[in-house]
């Protein structure tokens, strides 16, 4: 049940970075952001009114706080990064976020891999590197990371990739003293309030925009509500780097996928090898889970 609901999560994120694509070309990444936050907000109170809560709240105000911050600042670089780069190019940098995933989990949670189940993060990372690779020879894949590191799109996505794996660690910290409906309310109270403090203005301008988009707009925001609700479930049941893995893996191979149907991106040779790499870490994971 664990990994089908990692592999059902997996699919909403991948869906979720196109609907963002397409919606960005519509309104600004500060009103996605704030629109996203007010829709998890009553969504989550619903939730809570239903079925009641739980909180330990001396427990849960360092790790929830450190959370709100680095999820919006998160946010913020990853919807800029998508904004100005090619979608095929820059979701398979956060392949690297499960190899940040098992390190930091490994210390802060206790959760530790089998060596099999390693390799398959580094061949995830290693397809992830073939992909953005201009062309399949070690001399393409050395040059690879270079260009990664000329690439402001790129480096803010390696940014966001470090701090998405620690944002599902710092959440299961704060599942031992809050339940799941409860957390989400909270941080998508804290993230709202943010926004507004700082970017309260930015959702005004959008509003005529907003109000022309907004069927793009709610599915959207319905897509990301689903699958963060899916990913606070995944990490509830399996380690937080297995969860990582199989849902960065969907979304790198379906990016490719989508990237072609919607935004006619080319697939590549280096593209394909990169997909056939990731998917044999993948299996190489649920194998050995």
């Amino acid at each position: 049940m664990a990994i089908f609901i990692c592999i059902v999560s997996g699919i909403f994120w991948s869906f979720f970075d196109v609907s963002r694509k397409l919606t960005l070309k519509k309104i600004s990444s500060i009103s996605l952001l704030i629109i996203f936050s007010i829709t998890q907000i009553l969504i989550f109170f619903v939730w809570v009114a239903l079925d009641g809560f739980r909180i330990e709240i001396s427990s849960y105000f360092v790790p929830g706080l450190s959370l709100i911050i680095i999820s919006t600042i998160s946010a913020l670089l990853f919807l800029e990064s998508i904004k100005k780069s090619e979608l095929s190019l820059t979701i398979p940098l956060l392949s690297f976020t499960p190899l940040f995933s098992a390190i930091l989990s490994s210390f802060m949670l206790k959760e530790n891999l089998v060596m099999t189940q390693y390799f398959g993060i580094v061949f995830i990372v290693l397809g992830a590197t073939i992909l953005y690779s201009k062309k399949i020879s070690l001399a393409g894949i050395y040059n690879s990371i270079f260009s990664i590191l000329k690439n402001q799109s790129a480096k803010y996505m390696l940014c966001v990739s470090f701090l998405w794996s620690l944002t599902p660690i710092i959440d299961k910290i704060c599942f031992k003293f809050s339940s799941i409906n409860f957390h989400g309310l909270i941080q998508a109270i804290g993230i709202c309030l943010v926004l507004f403090c700082f970017y309260k203005n930015s959702i005004q301008k959008d509003f005529p925009l907003i109000k022309k988009n907004k069927l793009l707009i709610f599915i959207t925001v319905a897509i990301g509500t689903t699958a963060t609700i899916l990913q606070f479930l995944a990490i509830k049941l399996t380690f937080v780097s297995i969860m990582e893995s199989i849902k960065r893996s969907f979304g790198q191979i379906l990016s490719v996928v989508f990237g072609r149907i919607f935004f006619k991106e080319n697939i590549s040779p280096q593209k394909t090898l990169g997909i056939f790499i990731i998917i044999t870490g993948v299996l190489n994971l649920l194998i050995n889970s």
